[in-house]
């Protein structure tokens, strides 16, 4: 099947709800393990809830209008700002619905206000009009060969040249090596489920940032060529996850994340590895 004529279903992966952490793997699950085993525990495993941050909730209602605004696009239907708009704002309320949110002292009507004025500066950028075909939007792919665990993604956009894209809202003009870096393994597993799903080399991933500034920014980087050493380091570390997982090795990590960290109250009691359920449980 060439890519040009691969079909990416538009599906979804709800991540904030427990299940079994061995059922499969994604880049936002190993990210997660990686950063603090602890963390995974109480977020992924238990399913302990913390209040959304602003930052968190106008991300997701952005990335809902820029889903809107690509299935208009690649299906035939309303692209208009005002449609897109409406997607988002529908969005942001679904989600104080569905949880709550600490705004931290923070306007709520201005945070409304940021994600508004960060989907005009995409609408209004040249990249709004991409002239490259769109193949899928939210498309859903699982790899269920080559790994310890099925590998499951859901990429934002994948264009002509079998490309994926991925937004991202960010707080200030991105740092792009670090970026780069920060999203490695993303990119990596996005290129192994293209290559699986298509038999073909997938063209060099982007990244499209959406800046949060008074005056919104719209930054498209092309990354390199996915590398050999890039796919052997991520299928080394789904290792380190599946063992870890599979021995119920979960323990703090101490670090700069500890400070915006939802489960520091938890954490602290945690005493060792033989408490470490009932603490959880009853947190």
């Amino acid at each position: 099947m060439s890519a040009q004529a691969a079909v990416f279903h538009s599906g979804s992966l709800d991540e904030s709800k427990p299940g079994d952490p061995l059922a499969y793997i994604s880049a936002s699950r190993l990210k997660s393990f990686l950063t603090c085993r602890l963390r995974f525990f109480y977020e992924k495993v238990l399913g302990l809830k913390a209040p959304a941050s602003p930052a968190l909730q106008i991300g997701k209602a952005v990335h809902a209008g820029l889903q809107h605004f690509n299935l208009a696009r690649w299906r035939g239907g309303d692209t208009s700002p005002a449609a897109t708009l409406q997607a988002y704002d529908k969005a942001y309320g679904e989600l104080e619905v569905q949880g709550p949110v600490d705004y931290e002292g923070k306007d709520r009507t201005e945070c409304i206000d940021t994600g508004q004025r960060v989907l005009d500066a995409y609408l209004g950028s040249d990249l709004a009009s991409d002239p490259r075909r769109i193949l899928g939007v939210e498309a859903y792919l699982r790899r269920e060969e080559g790994l310890p665990l099925p590998l499951v993604g859901v990429l934002d956009l994948v264009l002509e040249g079998n490309v994926p894209v991925d937004f991202k809202t960010v707080a200030s003009t991105p740092v792009l090596e670090d970026e780069a870096w920060q999203n490695e393994l993303q990119l990596t597993a996005y290129h192994l489920l293209m290559q699986d799903a298509t038999g073909e080399e997938p063209g060099q991933g982007e990244l499209v940032y959406l800046t949060k500034t008074k005056a919104p920014k719209i930054v498209k980087q092309v990354l390199p060529p996915v590398t050999q050493v890039q796919i052997d380091r991520l299928k080394a570390l789904i290792d380190v996850y599946a063992d870890g997982v599979s021995r119920e090795d979960y323990h703090p990590s101490p670090g700069m994340s500890c400070r915006w960290c939802s489960y520091r109250t938890q954490c602290a009691a945690w005493a060792g590895s033989k408490v470490r359920k009932a603490v959880g449980m009853a947190a």
